[in-house]
């Protein structure tokens, strides 16, 4: 197989809709996505289950600058469960020119889980790489160019709905998603350049050093896209609390459940590999995840203390009143 021009990818990252976390058996039924394919689990540094990977055809269009690439081939799909608890559904794909400038049998195509082949004339690789990574990232969306986001959201929407679990998850929390791709760039990776595209969505442009790295580029944006989630889920906390009373039961149902189910999976770079580990000092820099996240966790603290506080006094100064002789 040819060397990949650029690998592009999605990862949508949600709350288990469970009350409580997922022990490794109910992980392993609810992510057996194939029949005879275990599910990966690891134990340490904390729980992840990985989902066997699932192969999506796709026959569309790629933006290329002013033109677009046709691509035929597979999107390789699965889920991810980080602590029993933060669910994720991935998407991706290798980009790599054709050996043919013609549509093959579709069993060429599906013996290349998450490969899909330009068979429309393009610029040579460095070029191209960089043009379709833009493109995928920057470029128009709908009609018939590859879309990511669905078949990730389909996936996604699949396991939440599994009868087998309970829907009442013990936070409110948004989805996000993070946009990904990665071009090999020899000596010049591994590098990462993040933004912030709004409130919900994310994008990464990673270059990594060999071809070797593109698994370990997947697996490092997954960890990425969860670090964040956990993020956004705190600061939404604390942004809904705000709204309530600090004596209010509402304020304190808001902020409890937050720092007991979710403080405790904060672990960045812990399930990166080795390759790309380097890539979370660069975060931790800029924008500072580790800060932020201490920062959220003090202040969550904090109102929880405050709130009790309140509520304490509030308490004794309804007994107060209440026990207030009346006079003649």
């Amino acid at each position: 197989m040819a060397v990949p021009l650029v690998m592009l990818g999605e990862v949508r990252t949600c709350l288990l809709p469970s009350a409580a976390a997922l022990t490794r058996a109910e992980a392993g039924e609810l992510l057996a996505l194939m029949p005879g394919c275990a599910v990966r689990w690891r134990e340490r540094p904390g729980k992840l289950a990985i989902s066997p990977t699932v192969a999506v055809g796709v026959d569309c269009n790629l933006p290329l600058g002013e033109q677009v690439a046709h691509v035929v081939g597979t999107v390789a799909t699965s889920i991810v469960l980080a602590g029993g608890r933060v669910l994720q559904s991935s998407a991706s794909t290798r980009v790599v020119r054709a050996s043919e400038k013609r549509r093959q049998t579709w069993s060429h195509y599906v013996s290349q889980k998450g490969v899909t082949e330009v068979i429309s004339r393009i610029p040579e690789r460095a070029t191209a790489g960089i043009a379709l990574a833009e493109g995928y990232l920057t470029g128009p969306v709908g009609g018939d160019i590859l879309d990511l986001a669905s078949i990730s959201e389909r996936l996604l929407s699949r396991i939440r709905a599994d009868v087998g679990l309970d829907h009442d998850p013990p936070v409110r929390a948004r989805t996000t998603r993070l946009r990904w791709t990665a071009r090999i760039g020899g000596t010049a990776g591994p590098t990462a350049e993040l933004h912030l595209d709004d409130d919900s969505v994310r994008s990464i442009r990673l270059i990594v050093r060999a071809e070797s790295d593109l698994d370990a580029a997947q697996r490092f944006c997954e960890d990425l896209a969860a670090h964040d989630w956990l993020l956004t889920v705190l600061a939404d906390a604390l942004d809904e609390a705000d709204r309530f009373p600090s004596h209010s039961r509402e304020r304190m149902n808001t902020l409890a459940p937050a720092l007991e189910h979710l403080t405790g999976l904060w672990m960045p770079g812990g399930h990166t590999p080795a390759e790309l580990r380097a890539l979370w000092k660069e975060l931790q820099t800029e924008p500072g995840f580790s800060r932020q996240w201490t920062t959220l966790v003090a202040r969550l603290r904090d109102n929880i203390a405050v709130a009790t506080l309140a509520a304490l006094r509030h308490k004794v100064f309804d007994s107060d009143s209440q026990s207030e002789p009346v006079s003649h």
